[in-house]
């Protein structure tokens, strides 16, 4: 199989159409596509896998609403900006069909309209459009050349690599590619159902009820498995999309520091200077204005003030004068003192004018009443007014007005400088929006948090469950084989199941050892490391060993059969050390090895020699490899995988040195991208495949292509060429 073409319209960061040439011609095999993190390398990755596989690219067993969710996410946000929201992937293939290769354009478009998520899938061969009976066809086809479970041993992501062996279930991908890939999945679905049959003819009535409970049960485990699974998915959707809110948080919280934006406290904390600024102007204004517009003017002109003063009083005394003079004659004098009987009649006259001068000369002011000028003319009150101003000169201190206008002065400096913060800030409206935003992403993080252990405690619980209920249909299953009447139809399937066992043992030995070569070699071509690890092996189970050579006693072999038993001898030396063993000491099975081992111990064998040393070997843990020796074993495995199956696939790899170091680059480069496949496609950062390694590959490239992010838009451009030559 092929990838010819990949196009790609508003999925995920590529905005309208996106296009990729993957031929391959002239022992050109390698691809590649350069692009920084976040540039869309893993959205193409994704894309290609979604055309292939549809919900199963996402371990949904068809569409469903958390599919749908994972559609809606990966449209281009900017789709929703148009009257059609619409999206799709299409893929060209070519696919080996009855000896010959034919052209297949898999396309798949999803709508959204009224809330909803619509797929439409179609399938067209050089004819034309495929019916869709023959494009259901051919999408079973499909999976039969690369299953969905093995689609990540084929389209290998580098970041997650090290966590291959990790999973308990790493052995699965491994038997699963190796049946399927060297054309023996066929004996193994044929022993899958010999081991699951049962002959309903066989079984009498009695066994009915047992029969149908049965069927529940099946039912029920069946229905159990697929919820795991749509669980698992649903986890997986809920922990990218708290990554994706943290991540987009992060970003949006650093563009808007970059922007020049103020977070919200900061905002109150300027908001509170200004209006503290501000206050302080308008008191010291307030102190000022009242300074100048009262007592101000008169302190200025003080001497001035002080004449006016005097004048005032010397006016007032004079007019205080002047009335009592008014009021007072000689005749009024005359009339009170007349009344009193003091003085004689002929008296009264002398009496009275006399006291009437003595009354004027002693109210009289210093200056002449006739010769006396009135300046002010103040009415009584204004008198007051003026008089209680000049008063205040006294008590007036210049210092606390200087104060004043010095404290006007900084705070207006401060508010000014706080207010230029503000204006080089973004604008308020654009503030909100971020606080809006940032405080749904806090919310909807908060929300995945919660939700994200109560489905992991669910997934728990059905994962407990399972065993539970696995052990009932088995059960069952055993019950109505021991009550079955006639076992013909179960003897046939058994002998039929064990001939499969007999069958995928012969010819899978001899394969295992060709991929064990394979792997040993590409894996020391890599890393230079002769006797880094001298022997690899498969065991029936798929499960991977791996082992260093080691000089043992036989008294060293004996002490651990004792301690560990055979079993633990066998885990510790591996098959090949087992079976030399055997060798030997000239016995048919391993089975008499401990009792071998005690005789010669005891000097009972012809060729006993005390100081005898065996070069065997000794089990090393996968987890004892460093992640790039992780990830350059898996590639060699792989490739031992693709080359002893003669299978022709395509092989991509995202982030191909995410775990490699710089020692291991320069042969996984020239040994294994130009040989690992006819087609090897290369998702590259510019620190991976750049410079001398690019040197290395130019001859075997086909297509270079160079994915760039526009860090306002947000979109994804697609030009040919790669990365510069500085990187």
């Amino acid at each position: 199989m092929e990838l010819r073409r990949v196009k790609l319209y508003n999925f995920s960061s590529y905005a309208g159409e996106a296009s990729f040439d993957f031929s391959t011609s002239n022992g050109k095999n390698i691809i590649l596509v350069g692009g920084n993190n976040g540039a869309g390398k893993t959205s193409l990755f994704t894309a290609i896998k979604l055309a292939l596989y549809g919900p199963l690219c996402f371990r949904y067993q068809g569409k469903n609403a958390q599919y749908s969710a994972r559609i809606k996410e990966l449209m281009n946000h900017d789709a929703f900006t148009g009257p059609e929201v619409k999206t799709y992937v299409e893929v060209e293939l070519i696919v080996p069909v009855n000896q010959n290769y034919m052209t297949y354009t898999i396309h798949r478009e999803w709508n959204y309209a009224g809330h909803r998520v619509r797929e439409s899938h179609w399938v067209s061969d050089n004819m034309g459009l495929l019916p869709d009976r023959e494009r259901d066809y051919f999408q079973n086809y499909l999976f039969t050349i690369i299953p969905p479970n093995m689609f990540e041993l084929f389209f290998f992501d580098g970041e997650e690599i090290s966590n291959f062996f990790s999973d308990s279930t790493y052995n699965s991908y491994i038997k699963n590619a190796v049946l399927t890939l060297c054309g023996y999945d066929t004996f193994e679905l044929i022993k899958k159902f010999c081991d699951t049959y049962v002959g309903p003819e066989s079984l009498g009535e009695e066994c009915s009820g047992m029969r149908e409970q049965l069927t529940q049960k099946e039912a029920a485990l069946e229905k159990l498995d697929s919820d795991i699974e749509n669980l698992k998915g649903a986890i997986q959707v809920l922990e990218h999309r708290k990554i994706a809110a943290a991540d987009e948080k992060k970003n949006l919280e650093a563009q808007y520091k970059k922007s020049g934006g103020l977070t919200k406290k900061e905002r109150d904390e300027l908001n509170n200077k200004m209006r503290r600024y501000d206050r302080i102007k308008n008191e010291c204004s307030k102190t000022i204005r009242d300074y100048v517009e009262g007592i101000m003017p008169f302190y200025i002109a003080f001497d001035l003030s002080q004449s006016v003063n005097e004048q005032l009083l010397r006016e007032e005394n004079m007019r205080q004068y002047r009335s009592s003079t008014e009021q007072l004659s000689v005749s009024m004098l005359k009339d009170a003192i007349s009344t009193t009987n003091i003085v004689s009649a002929d008296q009264i006259e002398n009496l009275s004018r006399r006291l009437y001068e003595s009354i004027s000369t002693t109210l009289c002011p210093e200056e002449e009443p006739d010769k006396f000028q009135f300046i002010h003319d103040l009415s009584n009150e204004q008198r007051k007014q003026v008089s209680a101003v000049l008063g205040q000169l006294d008590s007036f201190v210049p210092q606390d007005m200087i104060q004043a206008i010095n404290s006007k002065r900084d705070a207006a400096e401060k508010y000014e400088r706080v207010s230029r913060q503000f204006r080089e800030s973004l604008p308020s409206v654009d503030a909100n929006t971020f606080f809006e935003k940032f405080s749904d992403l806090s919310k909807e993080i908060a929300e995945y948090e919660n939700s994200i252990p109560a489905a992991k405690k669910q997934l728990d619980k059905m994962n407990a469950d399972k065993p539970l209920l696995k052990k009932e249909v088995d059960s069952l299953r055993a019950q109505l084989q021991a009550e079955a009447k006639n076992q013909t139809a179960y003897l046939y399937t058994s002998r039929i199941s064990s001939m499969m066992d007999a069958l995928i043992s012969d010819v899978v030995q001899e394969k295992f050892r060709q991929i064990e070569q394979l792997t040993l070699q590409m894996f020391r071509d890599i890393t230079h490391k002769e006797n880094f690890i001298d022997l690899m092996e498969l065991d029936d189970s798929f499960n991977i060993l791996i082992y260093k050579k080691q000089a043992y006693t036989i008294s060293e072999l004996y002490a651990l059969v004792e301690n560990v038993g055979l079993d633990g001898l066998k885990n510790r030396l591996g098959n090949t050390g087992i079976q030399y063993l055997v060798n030997w000491f000239q016995i048919p099975s391993a089975k008499s090895l401990r009792k071998s081992m005690k005789k010669y111990l005891a000097g009972e064998n012809s060729f006993f020699d005390a100081g005898q040393t065996l070069e065997l070997y000794k089990n090393v843990e996968l987890s004892q490899l460093s992640k790039g020796e992780k990830q350059v074993f898996l590639l060699s495995l792989y490739w031992a995988i693709i080359k002893s199956s003669g299978q022709k696939i395509p092989f991509i790899i995202d982030t191909p040195f995410a775990r490699i170091d710089t020692e291991h680059r320069e042969q996984l480069t020239k040994l294994f991208f130009t040989g690992i496949s006819d087609q090897v496609i290369i998702l590259s950062t510019d620190e991976e495949v750049v410079g001398v390694y690019h040197d290395m590959i130019r001859d075997k490239v086909a297509h270079e292509y160079l994915l760039a992010n526009d860090e306002v838009t947000g979109y994804t451009s697609v030009s040919p060429g790669y990365f510069s030559k500085g990187g």
